[in-house]
């Protein structure tokens, strides 16, 4: 599967799953930081690292065909 084919895949459709997790103030801060750059939401920002991250890994994610 090529990547923006996979790209569409993850981030279309409707958003109906959450994931919580802690991390410490100064990550939250870090976060904060990057996405206030990017001019983005923390939300977005860590949804943009977690598909670029399936994207280096296709082979876990579903990428591939079988």
């Amino acid at each position: 599967m090529e990547d923006s084919e996979l790209r569409k895949k993850l981030l279309n459709g409707r958003k109906s799953e959450r994931i919580n997790f802690a991390v410490t103030p100064e990550l939250k801060e870090a976060a904060a930081t990057l996405a206030e750059e990017r001019c983005t939401t923390v939300s977005s920002l860590i949804v943009s690292l977690l598909v670029d991250e399936s994207l280096k890994n296709k082979d876990l994610v579903g990428g591939e065909e079988r």
